[in-house]
């Protein structure tokens, strides 16, 4: 669950979007970070190498609370209070929610307020948007940091659900013609 399971869910998310045959207006791009527990050095090296190319980063999409059973995504702005009826959050969340109808047939619809996660905290720091893949949680700290946490502790099909839920998301944002979030002027 941490993060094996993570980080092969992304890897197949693009594999399945190429079988299909997707190709989104804009580049999807998987990272496997390292090192979040130490520094987070991992996150902070990327956004070092994107430099002024992080302007082309539309959302950062994290999958740290392990593979159990997907409810939705949590959406967040660094800087942009939630609460605060910002219009660039009001119209963002808009736009997820309706992203989100098309997950509700596994009913991993749900988009909450408050996403993002310590790998994309740099990304979100310089203005991307970030979202994390939320789920049930019940164990996830029964396992967490322990070898207890190992791939029998992965029911198979709560974790196809989290693949389909990053490919439609990941997906969907890359292809709208317009951003999720415009830049701050």
């Amino acid at each position: 669950h941490d993060d094996g399971a993570s980080c092969i869910a992304a890897w197949q998310t693009l594999t399945i979007l190429k079988q299909l045959g997707f190709q989104p207006r804009r580049t999807l791009r998987v990272v496997l970070w390292t090192n979040e527990e130490n520094g987070s050095r991992g996150g902070l090296a990327y956004r070092e190498a994107l430099g002024a190319d992080i302007a082309k980063h539309v959302a950062a999409i994290e999958m740290d609370g392990g593979a159990e059973k997907p409810v939705g995504f949590g959406f967040s702005i660094t800087g942009v209070d939630p609460n605060a009826n910002d219009p660039r959050y009001t119209a963002a969340m808009a736009r997820l929610q309706q992203i989100g109808k098309l997950l509700e047939g596994i009913e991993a619809g749900e988009i909450t307020r408050g996403g993002g996660g310590a790998d994309i905290s740099p990304l979100m720091r310089d203005g991307v948007p970030g979202l994390a893949l939320r789920t049930t949680g019940e164990h996830y700290f029964d396992w967490h940091h322990t070898n207890a946490d190992t791939l029998d502790k992965i029911e198979p099909v709560n974790f196809r659900k989290a693949i389909a839920m990053l490919a439609v998301m990941g997906y969907v944002l890359a292809d709208m013609p317009e951003r999720l979030v415009e830049p701050a002027k």
